[in-house]
């Protein structure tokens, strides 16, 4: 469980890093189309009609990727996309982490009852060993409250 529990962990980092380089890319990408804009303006009359085919081109090719970054969520590799992995992913890791604690509650009263039940057998192995009933008592009261949590457990499904 918890190595299931980090592999989620993982993967939620994963698509956050993801997340957050195709937002610096989409930042990048805006810089270069405003570059490519401020250049088409500033180029003269002789060479514009080249630099104008170029520099369509590469603003049709930017914002070509630009929209698949804002696409929505069916789209893969769009920012909704990944956003959606992201939270699925952090979803089943906060599940997982409810799943262990459930399970360290059961391990715990499991624990417990295998303690009270080995002190109530060596209790009425002592009162047996130095032939005292009074020993015998107390033994049987702890392997009895062992026993009871087992059934309470066991039928109710409580943990203590």
């Amino acid at each position: 469980m918890q190595t299931q529990s980090l592999t989620h962990l993982l993967k939620s980092n994963d698509w956050l890093n993801d997340y957050e380089e195709q937002k610096l890319g989409e930042t990048i990408l805006q810089a270069q189309i405003d570059n490519v804009n401020i250049t088409l303006q500033n180029n003269n009359l002789s060479i514009l009609d080249a630099a104008h085919r170029q520099g369509n081109y590469y603003l049709h090719k930017y914002m070509s990727y630009i929209d698949t970054l804002h696409a929505d969520k069916s789209v893969e590799g769009s920012l909704a996309n990944l956003r959606y992995k992201l939270e699925i992913e952090n979803s089943a890791y906060e599940k997982s982490l409810g799943n262990i604690s459930e399970t360290s509650k059961i391990i715990t009263t499991y624990e417990l009852v295998t303690i009270l039940l080995i002190v109530g057998a060596a209790l009425g192995g002592t009162s047996e060993v130095a032939k005292n009933r009074l020993i015998a008592y107390p033994g049987f009261a702890v392997g009895g409250a062992g026993v009871i949590i087992l059934l309470l457990f066991l039928l109710t499904g409580t943990t203590v």
